[in-house]
C-alpha cells in the first residue's frame, strides 16, 4: 500500500511519468531537460516519501515495481487534473505564452488568421512561433521545447504524443500551362521533376505515392517552399506534386493543376501535442479556432 505525503512535488511525479513513457532514466532526462542524476534524485525523493521501492534496480534498465506501476497510474490522473485546473475558470481570458511550431507550408493561410483571431479575442495571450520540418517540430514538442506544433500527419508518432487532424488538403500535380500531356502521370514522366523537400513528412509521403504508382520521375531540383516550387513551375522549369492549401493564395498564373492519383490523394494537417501537456487551455483554443476556419468535413 502506498502512503501519500502532503508535500509530494508535482515535478517528481512528472519525472516518474517521463521514465514510464520513455523506458529509461537517460531518455527521460533528455526529454524533460534534466540531468540523469537529477532524475534519480526525483525518484529517490518519491521513494522516501512513499516508503516504497518504485523501481527494481537489479534489472537493466531498472523496471517499475508493482508499487511503481500503481503510482504511475495515479500520477497520470493527478497531473491531468492539475493541468486542467484553469479550465472553466479562465476560459474567457486566456493568458500566458504559447510556444508554437508551424511547418513552412502552413505559415500562410489559416494559421495567421487563427492567431490574429485569438490575439484579438485574448489580448493577454502571447505566442512564440518557430518554423521547421514536421519531424523537428514534433521532436521539439516531445522534449518540451514547444507546447504544440502544426504538422503534416505523421507516419509514426513518438510515445507520449498525440496528433489531432485539422484539415485535409488535396495533392495536385502542377505543370506549366502549355505543357504537353493530358494526365498527371504523363506530365510527371515527361517533364523535369521538382521534388518537395525529402526531409519533410509531406515530401516523404509524396515520394512514397510516386513509388507505389510506379511513376518514374527525373528530379532536377529539391525545394522546401511551396511558393518557390509554384513559381518555378509557372516559369516552365518543371512539374511537381504539392498540396493545395486552404485559405492560402492559389497557384500563380501559368500553372496547370490536376488531381494526383485516382482516386485523388490528399495530406492531412493537424496539431501534435504531448499527452500530458501543460498548456491545455491555450492549445484547445487554437485547435477550435483552426477548426472554425477549416472545412472539417473532409477529415476522416
Amino acid at each position: 500500500m502506498l502512503f501519500y505525503s502532503d508535500a509530494m512535488d508535482l515535478r517528481h511525479l512528472k519525472t516518474l511519468l517521463a521514465i514510464a513513457e520513455h523506458r529509461t532514466f537517460v531518455a527521460a532526462a533528455d526529454v524533460i531537460g534534466l540531468t540523469q542524476s537529477a532524475v534519480s534524485l526525483h525518484v529517490k525523493a518519491l521513494e522516501d516519501e512513499l516508503g516504497a521501492r518504485l523501481f527494481d534496480r537489479t534489472r537493466r534498465p531498472p523496471a517499475l515495481t508493482a508499487e511503481g506501476r500503481t503510482l504511475v497510474e495515479r500520477a497520470r490522473e493527478i497531473v491531468r487534473l492539475c493541468n486542467g485546473l484553469g479550465e472553466g475558470i479562465h476560459d474567457e481570458r486566456l493568458a500566458g505564452t504559447l510556444r508554437l511550431g508551424v511547418v513552412p507550408t502552413c505559415l500562410t493561410g489559416m494559421m495567421p488568421l487563427a492567431l490574429a483571431s485569438l490575439r484579438a479575442a485574448q489580448p493577454h495571450l502571447g505566442v512564440r512561433v518557430i518554423s521547421g520540418p514536421s519531424a523537428d517540430l514534433a521532436d521539439g514538442v516531445r522534449k518540451g521545447r514547444l507546447d504544440v506544433a502544426m504538422v503534416s500527419e505523421p507516419m509514426d508518432l513518438a510515445t507520449g504524443l498525440v496528433w489531432r487532424p485539422v484539415v485535409r488538403e488535396p495533392l495536385m500535380v502542377i505543370a506549366p500551362e502549355n505543357a504537353p500531356g493530358k494526365t498527371g502521370r504523363e506530365l510527371l514522366e515527361t517533364l523535369p521533376y521538382i521534388r518537395f523537400q525529402k526531409s519533410a513528412w509531406a515530401g516523404q509521403m509524396i515520394d512514397l505515392h510516386l513509388r507505389d504508382r510506379e511513376i518514374r520521375v527525373t528530379a532536377d531540383m529539391e525545394i522546401d517552399s511551396l511558393e518557390a516550387i509554384s513559381e518555378l513551375v509557372a516559369h516552365g522549369l518543371g512539374v511537381s506534386v504539392v498540396p493545395r492549401r486552404q485559405l492560402a493564395p492559389d497557384f500563380p498564373p501559368g500553372v496547370r493543376a490536376l488531381p494526383f492519383g485516382d482516386p485523388p490523394l490528399s495530406r492531412a494537417i493537424g496539431l501534435v501535442e504531448r499527452v500530458e501537456g501543460e498548456k491545455v487551455g491555450l492549445v484547445n483554443a487554437l485547435f477550435q479556432e483552426l477548426l472554425r476556419l477549416s472545412d472539417t468535413s473532409s477529415i476522416s
